[in-house]
């Protein structure tokens, strides 16, 4: 057997004996694997809230620990072994802290949809845009006039076009870019 089996199965007997309550196993996850769920916690955090202090940091990874054990540990039940289990922690550690962020943010009423500016409309001039807009893509079109004219959020914009609501914001930015470098000089 080789050694990453050797620690596959160390993983899943040690999770295993988590589940069944066994306080030394949970003391010894918990050793093995607190300076990963605090170095995963810190990156999630700074990717959805775009700050990481020592206390969030903190918190976040007191919430992934109890989330694995809360409810006669039926987060932790789910690991099967499919993945590493650090693979699998980073999952759930992620999940948390976007619902963390989610908190924050709906407690501070910063809007989801938006994590930049959102382009305006002085950032066009209006003489000869029409004829710059109809040199762009269609998808830039289409971007533009559901941003301007409808007045769409951004969810609804990437909802339409099947992107991801995280790069709108770049795609407006580098359509109304275009639509500059194709306006009459």
């Amino acid at each position: 057997m080789g050694l990453r089996r050797i620690r596959e199965s160390e993983e899943t007997d040690l999770v295993s004996r988590c589940v069944a309550s066994d306080p030394e196993a949970w003391s010894a996850f918990v050793a093995k694997h607190a300076d990963f769920l605090r170095a995963e916690s810190r990156r999630q955090l700074l990717r959805y809230l775009g700050r990481a202090g020592e206390a969030d940091v903190d918190d976040a990874g007191q919430e992934v620990l109890a989330l694995l054990v809360k409810d006669g540990a039926r987060t932790l039940r789910q690991f099967r072994g499919d993945s590493a289990l650090s693979t699998w922690l980073a999952y759930v550690v992620r999940s948390v802290c976007r619902q963390l962020a989610r908190h924050v943010r709906s407690e501070a009423g910063t809007p989801l949809e938006i994590g930049a500016a959102p382009p305006c409309e002085e950032d066009l001039p209006v003489d000869g845009l029409k004829e710059a807009l109809a040199r762009l893509p269609r998808r830039d079109q289409k971007l533009l006039r559901l941003f301007f004219t409808e007045g769409r959020k951004y969810r609804e914009i990437a909802r339409e076009l099947g992107v991801s609501i995280n790069s709108v914001g770049p795609l407006l930015a580098r359509a109304v870019a275009a639509a500059r470098k194709a306006l009459p000089r």
